[in-house]
Parts: C-alpha cells; structure tokens; sequence
C-alpha cells in the first residue's frame, strides 16, 4: 500500500478558483433579476461561442467562458464537484500542475464543443450559441482524481445510487456524456465539452504521473 507525496499542502487554488466562481456567480445572477439586458451582453462579449472558437478569434472568451454560469443550480453542481475532487488533486499535483490541468482541460472542453458541432451539426445557428461553465474544465480534474486515486470508493447517483472505486464511477460518467452527446445534440448541456474537458485532463495526468513521487507503507 501507498500513495503520492503532497506537493503542497493546501489547495489554495481550488479555493480560490471557487470563490471566484461563487462572487461572479452570485453578481451576474444579481443583474439578470435587475438587468436581464445587461446580463445578456456579458453572456455575449465573455462566454466561448463555437465558430469563434474555431477562427481562433477572442481567444481569452475560452477562460472568462469558465466562470460564467447560466443559474444557481449550475452554478452549485460545478462547485461542488470541484470542491469534492479538487483539493486531493491539487495537494499531489502541486499548485502550477494543477491549474495548466484545469485550464488546459477547460480550453480543450470549448474546442471540443465547437469542432463537434461543425463535424456533425454543421447548422449556423448551432454555432452562435454561447457557451459557458466550468464543467468541461471540473471533468479534466475528475480524470486526474480517477488516475491518481483509483480504488477511492465513490457514492454517484445515475437514477439509483452507485458506490464503486474512483477509477469506475468517473469513466462511467464519462462514457456517459458520450452517448448524451450522441442521443441529444441539441440539449443545453454541451456534453462533448465534458468530454474534451476529460480526455484532456486523463492525458496530462498521464503525463504528470510519472514525475510524481510516492511514498510506500511498508508493514
């Protein structure tokens, strides 16, 4: 039995990276009750719009698109995941590690989402229509929490509950969001963002693992 060296012993950036969710949150939520044209405009000038993303245009819209949420409950569910797989990854990782995974896989979660669209839904419209949430980036870090915790054992709710190692419950999530993305195209969720967002961040904890150092219990 063992397990890694803490890098870091706090998760400062986790924190962090919720609270400022949380306060842009709770002030855009604050201007669509009082100002719903204003709150558009912001939707519009900072979220990640896929043909932009394509063109390479407003390229720093792929990280303001991160922490913008459509409504409290979306809101919530981001937050609440990072806050459950965040902290453990980032104490392994280290602090810099940790957020190239998090912004590297947030950034691949929008190039996935649009080239997505364009390969299978090609239709104009599809390709105007915002995207933001930090999710694609929540799922990068998800995947890291599978690799370097895999036998930690999850509780998950997929219509009846589930208790299984890391390493299972999170592919299945991921799997999942594969077939949605396949059986509903047109839903709100862009679930070819979570994707992305995994498949980035499995590859650079894979790349990360080997120069991580563990430390071995020995009885």
């Amino acid at each position: 039995m063992g397990g890694y060296i803490i890098s870091t012993p706090s998760a400062k950036a986790t924190w962090t990276i919720i609270g400022i969710n949380t306060i842009t949150g709770i002030a855009t939520f604050i201007i669509q009750l009082t100002n719903p044209k204003l709150f558009n405009e912001i939707i519009l000038n900072f979220s990640a719009i896929p043909i932009l993303t394509i063109h390479g245009r407003a390229p720093y819209r792929l990280i303001t698109s991160m922490f913008l949420h459509g409504d409290v409950i979306h809101l919530f569910l981001n937050m609440f995941a990072l806050f459950i797989f965040g902290p453990d990854v980032e104490r392994v990782l280290g602090r810099l590690k940790y957020l190239i995974l998090y912004f590297a896989s947030g950034i691949a979660a929008s190039y996935a989402h649009a080239y997505f669209i364009l390969t299978f839904y090609p239709a104009k419209q599809l390709l105007l229509v915002p995207s933001i949430g930090a999710s694609g980036a929540i799922f990068g870090v998800m995947a890291a929490y599978a690799i370097l915790f895999p036998l930690r054992r999850l509780f998950i709710f997929m219509g009846f509950p589930i208790i299984a190692p890391a390493i299972v419950a999170i592919f299945i999530m991921a799997a999942l969001q594969f077939f949605y993305a396949v059986l509903a195209p047109f839903s709100q969720v862009a679930y070819a963002a979570h994707l992305g967002g995994f498949i980035a961040g499995l590859i650079i904890t894979l790349i990360y693992k080997p120069t991580l150092k563990k430390v071995r219990i020995i009885f």
